[in-house]
């Protein structure tokens, strides 16, 4: 991991979502670069408390420049942190045009790995230009949805059909030296798989590629299985949701509920991979 690309809009959510970027470039060893994006439809400034390793804050600041945001970023969480901690360099990155050929551009020209920034709601990704965004980005995009917290990422699913789970995906999640749950789900008109296949399948098609001891699998199959998701994401404490862009239609599936009939998992930060011709740098 080099670099990490946060897409941030000053007026809506800004600091929010540029403490949280901070915590994942400290956890994967990255250094941040900002970039100020008018049109992201980003979450609106919102009430909130409880960063662990700063005083709690009830009001988001209003930011003039992605300068300024990323001063304060170096007083509250750079220059503050341990000795033993990671230091990210944060820099900042300023554009006058935002295309799909820019978005690729940025990528390319610093080295960026992934790509993070902050909508008001999952559900919303469907209807908004972010999606426009994920589509056009050449490397992964982490979506944080409005009111999420974390210190760290310690416990990930990647919702997948095993029979074409792609280890590269495994091998990136590795990187967050987190639990990864490579969740089972059969695509759309293939049947269930069993309890003893899948595993048989994770170890011989993933674990024994990858060596990693924190991969554990849970297989998803009946008739309701966006309830059993639920349960996964609850009893696993999931903080991250992976997925794969464009692929057996993963992503229409996991947003295609309603406020009505919102999910749990629709308040865990989302990482689409892009498919295809992507590999982990």
């Amino acid at each position: 991991m080099k670099n990490i690309l946060v897409l941030i809009n000053l007026s809506a959510g800004a600091e929010r979502i540029a403490k949280l970027s901070l915590k994942v470039a400290q956890q994967l060893n990255a250094n941040l670069l900002l970039c100020n994006v008018f049109e992201l439809p980003v979450c609106k400034p919102l009430a909130y408390a409880g960063f662990d390793d700063v005083h709690d804050i009830t009001e988001e600041k209003a930011y003039t420049s992605i300068e300024e945001l990323a001063d304060t970023l170096k007083a509250h969480y750079y220059y503050e942190q341990r000795n033993d901690t990671y230091h990210p360099k944060i820099s900042c990155i300023h554009t006058t045009v935002f295309n799909s050929d820019k978005i690729k551009d940025l990528v390319i020209e610093n080295q960026v790995n992934m790509i993070i920034t902050g909508t008001h709601d999952l559900l919303e990704l469907n209807t908004s230009g972010l999606l426009y965004v994920i589509n056009k980005a050449n490397c992964p995009v982490m979506v944080i949805p409005e009111n999420v917290n974390f210190s760290t990422l310690d416990s990930a699913a990647y919702l997948t059909d095993l029979r074409y789970c792609d280890v590269e995906v495994v091998r990136f999640l590795k990187q967050f030296n987190a639990k990864i749950f490579v969740t089972h789900v059969s695509s759309s008109g293939i049947p269930d798989m069993e309890d003893a296949y899948a595993q048989s399948l994770l170890t011989d098609a993933v674990a024994n590629r990858v060596a990693y001891n924190k991969l554990f699998l849970r297989n998803i199959k009946g008739a309701n299985r966006k309830k059993d998701l639920e349960v996964v994401t609850t009893t696993a404490a999931i903080q991250l949701f992976t997925i794969v862009n464009r692929k057996h239609y993963v992503l229409e599936r996991f947003l295609s509920d309603t406020n009505d009939t919102r999910r749990n998992y629709h308040n865990v930060p989302l990482l689409i991979m892009p498919y295809p011709n992507w590999h982990m740098a």
